[in-house]
């Protein structure tokens, strides 16, 4: 089963994505308030994170960053080589979109 850990500030949020993310029943979903870079899976993630957790930047591939549209500067995050982003008022489903592209993404790289 694939795990995605939920680590935002927002709780209501947090509980809404983790809400429609158990509805498929092929994830684990985890609300955490530090990812555990340890277990495989896709890491959601608040932009602020990124400066509290210095081990999130080794794991651009499977990260995904909400940010907000006016305080958050996309080019500092990529530069730093984060790769998924989304707006932290983006429909849940968008979120599960790109969850779904790194899924395939990180499979096909380990089929590879």
């Amino acid at each position: 089963m694939k795990t995605v850990q939920v680590a935002i500030q927002d709780s209501e949020r947090a509980d809404s994505l983790r809400d429609l993310f158990l509805q498929d029943c092929r994830r684990q979903v985890r609300v955490v308030a530090t990812p555990d870079v340890t277990l495989d899976g896709v890491i959601i993630v608040d932009a602020s994170h990124l400066r509290g957790v210095p081990l999130l930047q080794k794991e651009q591939e499977r990260l995904i960053v909400i940010v907000d549209e006016t305080d958050d500067d996309l080019t500092q995050l990529w530069d730093a080589g984060v790769r998924h982003v989304v707006f932290r008022l983006d429909p849940p489903r968008l979120v599960s979109g790109a969850i779904l592209g790194i899924e395939l993404s990180l499979a096909s790289s380990i089929a590879a």
